[in-house]
């Protein structure tokens, strides 16, 4: 789903064991995980692991298009394939609810130093459950927005803003505000952008509205934003916020790109790589190294990272769960430990990838110029972070949460995509939910 480089369709098995055969009798241990660059930057992680542990970690590689079924499989059948999981957020509850995982809660206690890192909001989307730690997160994909900062600062581009729309050009603060921007910067041909004519058609705004679960992360700022939330506390899908905020949604698609129907995040980058769109809306702050390549691509591009309107946007991340069927759960346990921990995390975030630690998204070293194409983003992140402190979404509250999420596609692509109406799309995705649950959605305390 959120994915820096991701390999697609690649299912490998790879030992790492190389390094731990001086010992006797290393303890084995395998993970389940995302093929690509999540798991091969932790390459050199794990076989530090398993020098200071005696242990042997067997690292599995798996589509994340495959990677949900493929362990639901194991779990249920409690094979025992696989000792470490990774989750995304709306699989959590799942999981836990089933006994699919172990809790964590009594192996962290001595280590709540580690675990008070993780930033409340994304520790509760992630790893929290009626009471329980289950896990930690190892990277986040929480959204924020990213903005061509130049055409903002543009003095041509704010007089003539300031003319027709009556306020200063700047980053959004509200979504009626980022209409306006993407509004104001769609322009044909022939027309002109700082001043010069452009070479190609020019839009406000990239959009994730293809036919996949991204559509619906875009869709939380807005709803979040206005108090709102997928599912009441009464477990039930708000049919007008979703109305509303859907509605919206499709309106920005005048000032998108057409391929805006059949786009993911990956799609969106390369517009703005491209030179053809002016900002996103709500975006996984980890694309950050991938946005920042504008700058070199399109002449006197200058990008920044910001907060998405109102403050509000999605918060989640690969989780590293232990497996009720492990035969080894305290091995797999320090396993988690190694790789959500602030050594490795800080390694990652040398590597470009997207930090769960509050330590290292804070350390001045991550925001200096020297790693702005790897790291510009942590100190978004952290406001994202303290902003939705206090926020929790009961989606990622119900053990129905994974099929809830990986089924809502459906309705809101297909008002996107013009074949129902929005009102329809709202009053089917609720319908969907209630099948899904059986009546109201469960929502845990």
């Amino acid at each position: 789903m959120k994915k820096l480089f991701l390999s697609a369709g690649l299912i490998v098995g790879m030992a790492s064991g190389a390094n731990a055969a001086t010992c006797s009798n290393p303890v084995q241990i395998t993970w389940s995980t995302i093929a690509g660059f999540y798991t091969d930057a932790m390459a050199n992680f794990v076989k530090d692991f398993e020098v200071k542990n005696c242990a042997k970690v067997t690292v599995v590689n798996i589509d994340n298009s495959q990677l949900y079924n493929k362990q639901v499989i194991e779990m249920v059948g409690q094979t025992g394939a696989y000792d470490v999981v990774t989750l995304e957020t709306a699989e959590k509850a799942e999981f836990a609810q089933n006994g699919f995982i172990k809790p964590m809660t009594q192996f962290f206690k001595d280590k709540q130093g580690l675990v008070n890192d993780v930033a409340p909001i994304l520790r509760g989307m992630t790893v929290e459950y009626k009471g329980d730690i289950w896990g930690l997160p190892y990277y986040t994909y929480t959204a924020g927005m990213f903005v061509r900062q130049d055409l903002l600062d543009d003095a041509g581009e704010k007089q003539a803003f300031k003319a027709k729309y009556g306020y200063d050009l700047g980053q959004p603060q509200t979504w009626e505000q980022h209409r306006d921007i993407a509004k104001f910067f769609t322009r044909k041909t022939g027309e002109k952008l700082k001043g010069e004519p452009l070479k190609k058609d020019f839009f406000g705004v990239g959009l994730m509205a293809g036919p996949f679960p991204e559509i619906q992360d875009e869709l939380s700022a807005p709803l979040w934003g206005m108090g709102s939330d997928w599912l009441t506390k009464n477990g039930k899908v708000p049919v007008d916020d979703v109305e509303k905020v859907l509605g919206q949604y499709v309106e920005l698609l005048k000032y998108a790109p057409k391929a805006a129907l059949t786009v993911t995040y990956d799609g969106v980058m390369n517009q703005m790589k491209d030179g053809q769109i002016a900002m996103t809306h709500g975006f996984f702050l980890d694309q950050w190294p991938n946005a920042v390549k504008t700058e070199e691509m399109v002449p006197g591009a200058k990008m920044s990272a910001i907060e998405a309107p109102g403050k509000r946007a999605y918060v989640g991340g690969f989780l590293l769960a232990v497996s009720s069927s492990s035969a080894n759960p305290e091995m797999a346990m320090k396993f988690v430990a190694h790789i959500g921990g602030k050594d490795i995390q800080r390694q990652f975030a040398e590597l470009g990838g997207a930090s769960t630690l509050t330590s290292v998204l804070s350390d001045p070293y991550f925001s200096s110029p020297a790693m702005r194409s790897k790291t510009g983003q942590y100190a978004t992140l952290n406001k994202v972070f303290q902003s939705m402190n206090g926020f929790s979404s009961n989606l990622f509250k119900t053990p129905f949460g994974a099929k809830i999420y990986n089924s809502m596609q459906i309705p809101l692509q297909a008002a996107a995509a013009g074949q129902i109406s929005v009102r329809q799309a709202a009053e089917r995705l609720a319908a969907d939910v209630e099948k899904i649950c059986g009546g109201p959605c469960p929502i845990a305390d």
